[in-house]
């Protein structure tokens, strides 16, 4: 009984060996089809808390890469140039833009703000971080910030200044998040700010939204005689 028993032992070890062999090589098979971008990307993220959300929901991180492809470089505490609100998000928006400068071809979407004051110090942000992207020969699509909660009277301002400054700035671009969220249901957690799944899915729509006239014309131009 002992050899048949041994048998029977081996050739079920065989046979589980063998499906982890196949299901390794089914895994490898559908990474390596999996279409990867050439080069760089088109597309620099920058933000604070409220877009790190693109790290935790994946679905709306790849919503936007199947329209274009694009770096996150979010962080929780960013401010737009200083140096953030708590000791791990030493990088701000300016310095992430410049450690990026080569990594991706089109336009850095802002999304950092609700943490950095208003006044002088915002008009000076928005020169510096414009005036970068005017130098890597990108576009900036600059986001709204959302009028609701602890940041309401902040990010009225914020919006204000601007809706003045996109009439000014050649490079400068301008999403509406404040009004593209506004009356939506399920998307925010508790303060009204900050995104839960829904939200960062509606965030990724209206990027892509606003990015696809941005880099439709940037193609024409490139294509022009």
């Amino acid at each position: 009984m002992a050899p048949s028993v041994n048998i029977r032992r081996i050739l079920a070890c065989a046979f589980a060996w063998a499906l982890v062999g196949a299901l390794l090589a089914a895994s490898t098979a559908s990474a390596t089809t999996r279409p990867e971008p050439k080069g760089p990307a088109r597309v620099l993220v920058l933000g604070d808390s409220v877009f790190n959300a693109f790290n935790h929901v994946e679905s709306a991180a790849q919503l936007m890469n199947d329209r274009q492809s694009t770096i996150f470089a979010t962080q929780g505490c960013q401010r737009l140039v200083n140096e953030g609100c708590m000791d791990f998000a030493k990088l701000s928006a300016l310095q992430q833009l410049r450690r990026h400068a080569g990594k991706f071809t089109d336009v850095v979407v802002v999304g950092t703000g609700y943490n950095d004051r208003i006044g002088p110090d915002f008009k000076e942000a928005v020169v510096a971080i414009t005036d970068e992207a005017r130098i890597q020969g990108v576009d900036v699509l600059w986001v709204t910030y959302r009028v609701a909660g602890n940041v309401r009277g902040k990010s009225r301002v914020l919006n204000e200044q601007l809706a003045r400054f996109d009439k000014k700035i050649d490079n400068l671009y301008v999403a509406d998040w404040d009004a593209f969220s506004r009356d939506t249901d399920g998307w925010f957690r508790e303060d009204n700010v900050h995104l839960i799944t829904r939200g960062a899915i509606g965030l990724a729509q209206l990027l892509n939204k606003s990015l696809a006239p941005i880099l439709a014309a940037r193609d024409a131009a490139a294509t022009a005689p």
